[in-house]
Parts: C-alpha cells; structure tokens; sequence
C-alpha cells in the first residue's frame, strides 16, 4: 500500500526570493535537481487521490488502453503504488495538486479503489514543470513513441528549446530528438497507428520522406500482414523498383511520330540521335558521336562550316 506521511508534508522547493530561472543551464540543473529529489525517501508522502489533477503538460495523451489500465489497477491493488507520483501544488486552489509525472498510476489507483497515492511535491514554474513532466515520463512511464514525440515539440515550442537543449533534459542526442520529432509529419492515420501499437517508431521512419498516398498504402499492408521493420524496408525498396520501372515503360511508350524522326535522322548522320519533348512545347535533341572525325561529320551534314 501507499506509504503514509510520518512527517507534516515535505515540499521540494526554492526560496521565494529567487526569481524562476529562464536561462537553459540553470533549467537543466533545476529539473535534474527535482528529479533526484524524487529518489530520495524522505521527501515522499501520501495525499488524498482526489486532491489530485491531471497536469497541463502530462505528455501521455488521455485516452488509455483498458486492458493495460486494468492490468496496472491489478498490479496496485496487490502491491500499492511502488514508484510515487511527482505533483506540484495548484494555484489559488488550496489542497490541490497538479501532477507532474504519473498519470497513469493516479487513474490506475484510483480504479483500484486506493484513497491515497505517495507523491513528491515539487514547488515549479509552468517551464521547470513541462520540463520535469517530459524528463520524468520519459525515464519511468515509457511514453509512446507519438507522445514522446508531441511532448519533445511542445517543449520546443512554448519553452523556446532547440532539439540539442531539449535532448540535454532528456538524455537523448540531437539525431534521436530530430527522428522522433519526424513522426508528427506522417499523416494522423499512421500517428494513429504508432500511438495504438499497431506499428513501432521504426515502421514511421521507414515511411518518411514518401507520397503520403504511399505512405498509406505500405502502412496498411505492414498492420496487415504483420510486418517487421525490415521487412517494411524491403517493401519500400520494391515499391520504389516497381514504380521506376513502370516511368521506364512510360518513356519507351513514346509517341511514334518521335520515334520515327529519330530513326530517320539518326540514319542521315549515321549516328544514334534522341529527341526529348517537354511538356511546355519544347524540347532537346541529343545528337552521340564516337569520335573527333565522326564529330566533324556530323557537323558538316547539319550544314556547320568551319573557318
């Protein structure tokens, strides 16, 4: 069960007097500092479950599996709420406590029927706390990869973070943080997909950079049939085969008429000649020689008459 409070609740916090940091350094020492906090025993106590509020920056979207709620309520009702939950208290509403990291175990202990959670209370500004709910989710929640992703942009976004500040807070390189980020330009339908386990992060990097149609079509088929990564992989290089070859067939079903005025005017020069139309009504001729003399051949046949 829960741990009870043996002392009069513990806040982890900063002097009034000192003005909330905005430079990145001391945001990072600070987050990292709360975080720790966390870790140590005497800084956890228990409060009432509904004193507690979903938090304005909990990266994990609301909606939850059932079976894995269920499941985790099981697990709680059995064994209590072993790691606690990191809340900080809520402006101008006395006793109420916005949660920072541990969503998921509040909603879990709250079908379990528990009256009580352990926490840690941090005492944060809106920044530090966006960051903590990030750092801290991401270290004990395993956040899916699309929720990772949203919380890593709005980091960015309302904090004013680069990817190499923001993979600092998290422990992550600068490359990592630019390829999850890249899973919020694939369309919502395979976002959809990643977030219900239905594809894996890997599947959504295979898939970028192509036709959202073809996007669409090989998301499908690897939730369909079942497929790994690599083997999405293969199918997106023989996808690409196939579509290149059939650009291939395109171009040789080429108009007759141009066709035939190649012919005639590859055998009036006695060498290889290739007409190229565009769409705008232009075009280029390409005209192969094999050698200076067959050069000067040519040249002399179109009329080209040196000094």
């Amino acid at each position: 069960m829960p741990k009870k409070a043996s002392s009069p609740l513990t806040t982890v916090k900063r002097s009034r007097t000192t003005t909330y940091q905005t430079d990145f350094e001391k945001l990072k020492a600070e987050v990292l500092t709360d975080i720790n906090a966390s870790d140590r025993s005497h800084n956890i106590t228990a409060l009432p479950i509904d004193k507690l509020c979903r938090g304005r920056y909990q990266p994990r979207v609301q909606g939850l599996e059932d079976t894995a709620l269920k499941e985790l309520a099981d697990s709680i009702r059995d064994l209590g709420v072993i790691e606690p939950l990191a809340v900080r208290p809520v402006p101008d509403q006395p006793d109420t406590y916005e949660i920072l990291a541990g969503e998921r175990r509040w909603r879990a202990a709250q079908q379990a029927g528990l009256s009580e959670v352990p926490v840690v209370v941090h005492d944060v500004d809106d920044r530090t706390a966006a960051a903590m709910a990030m750092v801290e989710n991401l270290q004990r929640e395993d956040l899916n990869p699309i929720e990772e992703a949203v919380g890593l942009q709005r980091l960015m976004e309302d904090f004013g973070l680069t990817q190499v500040q923001v993979g600092e807070l998290v422990s992550k390189s600068e490359s990592a943080i630019s390829k999850c980020l890249g899973l919020l330009k694939l369309p919502d339908s395979i976002q959809d997909m990643i977030h219900q386990g239905k594809l894996e992060a890997g599947h959504g990097k295979v898939l970028l950079n192509m036709p959202v149609e073809e996007q669409s079509t090989l998301a499908n088929k690897a939730v369909q049939f079942g497929w790994s990564v690599r083997v999405l992989e293969k199918q997106k290089a023989a996808y690409a085969a196939r579509k290149s070859v059939g650009k291939l067939k395109q171009r040789e079903r080429r108009d007759p008429d141009v066709k035939r005025l190649e012919n005639e005017l590859g055998e009036w020069l006695s060498t290889p000649v290739k007409i190229s139309p565009h769409h705008n009504g232009g075009g280029k001729i390409v005209i192969t020689y094999a050698n200076i003399e067959n050069c000067e051949s040519i040249l002399q046949k179109i009329g080209f008459k040196f000094e």
